[in-house]
């Protein structure tokens, strides 16, 4: 009776997904640094003309060419490979450039065009954090708890999503909302809106990844799938690592419906650990690192 009661709510638990092959992986590729560099924290460029990649502690920003396969120092700030941004047409690109003040830690927003890797500071240091976004090639920011908005008008705005005091906010062209679609006591990490604009995924510390409506309402769980990005309005990928509590020992990069139903572990190389997955902007293409800095391209088809 106990057995049959476990298997029961194993099933249960289980019954929620769907295994089936959903996504087909075309073809994996290992990119070869051509300054033999290690590489963590990829992001696709909107166009998917190129890729920016961070050292493991976040340090510095290199720019990897498909075109050309050649890797390119864009700069060497502390802090920069962390919510980096990329204009829409991939000329300028933001992060936030970490530094000792008086022996404290403060950020300044830089700003750095890719062709020339000339640097310009557009906010004076700060204990505050700074949250950076494009609306389209203009700048926008969130520092303060405002949304510092030069030059856009609202039809350019849209809406961005961080994390305040451990809460969601959301911030629009008109309002600030807090968002706790799964209690006021939660911890909420790694939000993203999907690219429709309608949905919001993220995670809740010690739970699992959720997906909501914009306004924060209706969350349905998704499973474990850490560091979750948008592969595109209707699917998540990120990845199932685990480690024994000190170190990392797997990593498997996933993919899951925005319904939470639907859940596939995809191929990688055997033996590799996928880290910090990104997706291109069509959503046929995925990046992602290993834990010894390693860059793999992944080509797939969803069918």
């Amino acid at each position: 009776m106990q057995k049959n009661l476990l298997l029961t709510v194993i099933l249960a638990v289980f019954g929620q997904f769907s295994f089936a092959q959903f996504i087909t992986v075309e073809s994996t590729e290992l990119l070869k640094m051509s300054d033999n560099s290690t590489c963590f924290f990829p992001r696709f460029s909107p166009a998917g003309d190129y890729l920016l990649v961070s050292s493991s502690g976040y340090t510095g920003l290199r720019a990897y060419d498909f075109a050309s396969k050649t890797i390119t120092r864009i700069t060497d700030d502390a802090g920069a490979g962390y919510n980096t941004q990329i204009s829409a047409d991939g000329k300028t690109i933001l992060y936030s450039k970490t530094e000792l003040v008086k022996n404290l830690r403060h950020n300044s927003l830089m700003q750095v065009e890719k062709a020339t890797r000339i640097k310009k500071q557009l906010t004076a240091p700060t204990r505050e954090t700074l949250t950076p976004r494009f609306a389209v090639n203009k700048l926008t920011y969130i520092a303060g708890k405002k949304f510092v908005r030069a030059n856009v008008i609202n039809s350019e705005t849209k809406p961005i999503i961080t994390i305040e005091d451990r809460k969601m906010v959301l911030y629009t062209a008109n309002a600030r909302k807090v968002l706790t679609p799964n209690g006021t006591d939660a911890s909420y990490i790694w939000p993203v809106i999907s690219p429709d604009g309608q949905k919001i995924a993220y995670t809740v510390v010690g739970k699992n990844t959720f997906i909501c409506k914009l306004n924060g309402t209706e969350p349905v769980s998704v499973g474990y799938i850490n560091s979750p990005q948008w592969l595109n309005s209707s699917w998540l990928i990120g990845m199932d690592d685990k480690d024994d509590g000190e170190k990392l020992i797997s990593s498997d990069l996933v993919a899951v419906s925005a319904d939470g139903k639907k859940y596939q572990k995809l191929t990688i190389p055997a033996g590799k650990m996928a880290l910090y997955p990104a997706a291109s902007s069509d959503g046929k293409r995925i990046a992602f690192t290993t834990e010894k800095g390693e860059l793999y391209l992944l080509t797939v088809n969803l069918k």
